[in-house]
């Protein structure tokens, strides 16, 4: 039997001192609360990317600079996620590469060693452990390092705690990978979905077939954020509140002078792989997704912005309390403009774009402030999530906590 993912729920009976004469007045809301569990006066919030690529497939660095790199960030949890189909060394070295590949950093500094040159049947092989290929271990950092890669045959997949991976592309399609991640115990999510490549129902078909224990959730950052978010709402519209689907903010990053302000924050007890896994499939974690495109290399280019980058950078999430007796969700945070409740889009089907590109309608903005009212609140929402936003002269950094999951029951 297919298990489903765990929600945490409680029965929530909107009193009469939640305003008098509202529609829903009475209403008992069943909701699926991913930070349940969370003490907020003791856990610990530890950035972590889920989505970095070395010269092992098509990065342009090796893992050693790339995993110290992001350690010097203020980083603790990392993968390396390698394209699984592909062969080293893509990233030529710079006597090799264009006046313009040079001037965005797009070159290697030296190939990598492992292996040299890369056998004709080379064996898909994750980068992993970091040692075996020139990196640091985790616990010599004070790091969790998770194994992983990129499934690139067929819509591109982050496969997580494993070491599964195809090359060259054979005729299993997504639902066999999929399948072969579970089975060895990992966790998977749907890459950069930032363009139109299939119709919804071609995703909402992947999710609801495959548990949401090891299918976990979705990527929410990308080279347009106002194209990836959506889906995610689009997902969330169709199967919330039954099946969750969280979003992880990453960066993707292949060039060091390059990387994507993306990433996703694991809230922690205890730093340990076994917590990051755990509060990865529990939805235990909110992500950051900004508009600064950062240089986090101290070989290349005359800044290096390092730790500098991230802290202070984005809202400050203190802690999200649903409290059962005035009927509301409150979020207490600081260094923001505004606090947006999103929920269902009113629409599935995709609009065009200024410069002609379809994607889908976006979610609705349901409420606004701190406090999301259940009072307030439209009886047939299938969730709500929060986006905590800091306007900057470059765009908004955008904080998304996961989505609620919301059940009327009368």
């Amino acid at each position: 039997m297919r298990a489903s993912l765990p929600l945490l729920s409680f029965s929530l009976a909107l009193l009469a001192a939640c305003g008098g004469g509202s529609p829903n007045r009475g209403r008992e809301v069943e909701i699926g609360n991913p930070y349940e569990t969370v003490n907020w006066q003791k856990v610990s919030h530890y950035r972590a990317d889920f989505h970095l690529h070395t010269l092992q497939s098509d990065g342009c660095h090796l893992p050693d600079e790339v995993v110290r790199s992001f350690h010097d960030a203020g980083f603790s949890v990392l993968a390396i996620t390698d394209h699984d189909s592909a062969r080293p060394n893509l990233c030529r070295p710079r006597s090799e590469s264009t006046a313009q590949a040079i001037d965005a950093g797009a070159f290697a500094d030296q190939p990598t060693p492992y292996p040299d040159p890369p056998p004709p049947n080379l064996a898909p092989r994750t980068t992993w452990p970091w040692p075996a290929f020139g990196a640091p271990s985790p616990g010599e950092l004070g790091m969790v390092g998770i194994e992983g890669a990129e499934l690139t045959c067929g819509y591109h997949l982050t496969s997580l705690f494993n070491d599964y991976g195809e090359r060259p592309c054979g005729d299993a399609r997504n639902d066999g990978r999929l399948r072969e991640v579970a089975q060895r115990g990992g966790l998977a999510v749907l890459n950069h979905p930032d363009r139109i490549k299939e119709p919804l129902e071609w995703f909402v078909d992947l999710f609801r077939e495959h548990p949401a224990e090891s299918l976990v959730g979705t990527e929410i950052a990308g080279d347009d954020p106002r194209l990836v978010v959506p889906l995610w709402d689009q997902l969330l519209g169709e199967l919330m509140p039954s099946r969750p689907i969280w979003g992880f903010g990453t960066s993707d990053t292949h060039i060091l002078t390059r990387a994507r302000f993306g990433f996703t924050v694991l809230l922690l007890d205890e730093l340990t792989s076994d917590n990051a896994k755990a509060a990865m499939r529990s939805g235990r974690f909110y992500s950051v997704v900004g508009p600064k495109i950062l240089n986090l290399s101290k070989t290349r280019g005359d800044t290096h912005d390092g730790a500098s980058a991230y802290e202070g950078t984005y809202p400050t999430l203190r802690s999200i309390v649903v409290d059962r007796n005035a009927g509301r969700i409150a979020i207490d945070a600081s260094g923001y403009d505004e606090i947006v409740w999103v929920s269902k889009p009113a629409s599935t089907t995709p609009v065009t774009q200024a410069n002609g590109a379809a994607s889908w309608p976006a979610g609705q903005i349901v409420q606004r402030g701190p406090v999301f009212d259940f009072s307030r609140s439209d009886p047939t929402l299938p969730y709500v999530r929060a986006e905590i936003i800091r306007n900057t002269d470059a765009g908004p950094v955008r904080l998304f906590t996961n989505p609620f999951g919301l059940k009327s029951r009368r």
